[in-house]
């Protein structure tokens, strides 16, 4: 019977055992699965030496495929350069994916893209993503955001 080094990974973590949870999950590591758990362990340096370059790699191929949590987390990595030259086009390519699917602080993040007028992004645009969160939430990110590149003129 294969191990499945996913679960034998995240059982491992949960136990906070982080290196044995390294140890499984980095030999099926093209699995998304075990891919965004290595992004997140490499991103706060639990059982491994913390390494943006390494997160952002492992949280890029989670994202494409499919993966929401970590479409966020390479958008914001590409975005902030975080590990990886700053690339804006990157960014917007997955923070839109996440944001299609609701998730507000991709929305947020590529509202300030937007704001920023990168990627082709407007103010316009911006502005409405914003209004999308602040709909439902009182998000302080997404009002330091507002307030930040004066949206309520756009």
């Amino acid at each position: 019977m294969a191990i499945d080094f996913y679960n034998a990974g995240m059982n491992a973590y949960e136990a906070k055992k982080f290196k044995e949870a390294y140890e499984y999950l980095i030999q099926d590591d093209t699995n998304p699965r075990c891919a965004f758990a290595l992004g997140v362990m490499f991103y706060n340096g639990e059982g491994v030496q913390r390494d943006f370059k390494r997160s952002t790699h492992y949280y890029s191929i989670a994202a494409d495929a499919g993966i929401t949590p970590a479409q966020v987390s390479a958008g914001f990595a590409y975005a902030n350069a975080m590990g990886v030259p700053q690339d804006f086009e990157k960014a917007v390519h997955y923070l839109k994916q996440a944001s299609e699917v609701g998730e507000a602080s991709a929305k947020v993040t590529l509202a300030e893209i937007y704001a920023m007028g990168e990627a082709g992004g407007t103010r316009a645009q911006a502005a409405k993503l914003i209004r999308e969160v602040l709909s439902f939430s009182n998000s302080e990110e997404a009002m330091d955001v507002f307030n930040k590149y004066e949206l309520n003129r756009a």
